[in-house]
């Protein structure tokens, strides 16, 4: 693999039979053994850019994907410096390069490098990630002038790197895909035991209850009768609860998504409660793994739940924000008659749900601060931090 000081403007492989050197050999079968042996998606993006990056004397690499709403999505790099990857974070498919359609097109390109990536006078290499007649994506190699010769070996070499990548990925895709179909299933197994059994059994006893309570009225006892509504009341949640419950595991968070599972939980508040609620979200909130979205969404449900059974409150604002440095935060808060901590805390025993809200943000690797004192209202606020691991 000579050096030239001269872009070219694109290869293809003009020969179906190409002999490889040593070298050429030795470095594909150290990609696919990487492939092979790593543990799971984010270590092979990096160990594999980290390769090649050093096994071609590169300056530094880059992999994007093709998002589902068709944008260029960084999910891996090598040494390249945090300012620019968080300008490359999210870009626009570049056409026709990343084009999902079966059209031929350059296997491997050399241009001026993206400013974005290093220096004006470097030459980037743009080696499609491709699977079947699909661009998943595209990985990006930097040079400094006169370091890299793209003759046919090193094309031919760099695209079967990047069909190998590609195979990898769609076997992880697949994967998941697996993993998440058997959840589902086992989630529609458990939503149909729950209804068949307790949904039932509360029906069945929010039944007799209502008979109780109509059987007591002539008799004028006043304190029975009371205490039956309130049972029957506590049942009416209960089935309520169970209900929305058995909704939520056949249709899960992740084909929700967790804006949209947020707004109808405070649709659904507003009413029931015809409290005034104003939900605020001050970002775009990025993408995060479908278990933290759940452990966020049932933090808010809970504090929701609890508002309406104990606060007496009139107005209820929740405020979701994400910074660029992927910093949540999750504020819920009311102006209702608000509650003793010391109190809480002396009884934790009977206040599981807020024990419960506190492991799930020890889950997400967060805080959850609870501020509240009587007749000042409550706030209940969310922090934690996620961001896709990008570089080595």
């Amino acid at each position: 693999m000579g050096k030239t000081t001269k872009a070219k403007a694109s290869a293809k492989i003009s020969s179906p039979i190409i002999e490889w050197s040593r070298d050429s050999i030795i470095i594909l079968y150290e990609v696919i053994s990487l492939i092979n042996s790593a543990e799971n998606q984010q270590e092979l993006f990096n160990y594999f850019l980290r390769h090649l990056t050093n096994r071609l004397k590169a300056k530094a690499a880059t992999l994007r994907l093709i998002t589902n709403d068709d944008w260029m999505e960084l999910v891996g790099s090598y040494k390249l410096d945090d300012p620019s990857i968080s300008k490359i974070q999210q870009t626009a498919i570049e056409a026709p390069l990343f084009s999902r359609s079966s059209e031929p097109i350059n296997l491997v390109r050399v241009a001026p490098a993206d400013a974005l990536l290093a220096d004006s006078s470097d030459l980037m290499i743009t080696v499609p990630v491709r699977h079947l007649v699909h661009t998943l994506g595209a990985i990006n190699i930097v040079f400094a002038p006169g370091a890299i010769d793209l003759d046919n070996e090193l094309a031919s070499l760099l695209f079967s790197a990047g069909h190998h990548l590609a195979l990898a990925i769609e076997k992880y895709r697949l994967e998941n895909l697996t993993r998440q179909k058997l959840v589902q299933e086992e989630r529609n197994m458990l939503a149909s035991e729950l209804h068949d059994s307790l949904a039932q059994t509360l029906a069945s006893l929010r039944f007799q209850v209502r008979v109780l309570d109509q059987s007591l009225q002539p008799s004028g006892d006043y304190m029975a009768i009371n205490s039956i509504e309130q049972v029957e009341h506590g049942l009416d949640e209960a089935y309520t609860d169970l209900r929305e419950l058995i909704a939520h595991c056949r249709e899960p968070i992740e084909q929700q998504g967790l804006l949209p599972s947020i707004e109808r939980v405070v649709a659904k508040f507003r009413e029931e409660t015809g409290i005034h609620i104003l939900l605020q979200c001050e970002h775009q909130l990025p993408d995060i793994p479908v278990i933290m979205e759940m452990n966020v969404y049932r933090i808010v449900q809970e504090s929701l739940t609890n508002i309406k059974k104990h606060a007496n409150a009139k107005i209820v604002r929740i405020l979701l924000d994400c910074d660029n440095e992927g910093r949540y935060r999750v504020l819920v808060e009311n102006d209702g008659i608000g509650f003793d901590k010391k109190a809480i805390q002396s009884h934790a025993g009977q206040h599981l749900g807020l024990t419960i809200m506190q492991e799930r943000a020890h889950h997400l690797g967060g805080k959850l601060r609870i501020e509240s004192e009587p007749d000042e209202g409550t706030r209940i606020e969310l922090k934690f931090q996620y961001q896709r691991e990008q570089a080595i």
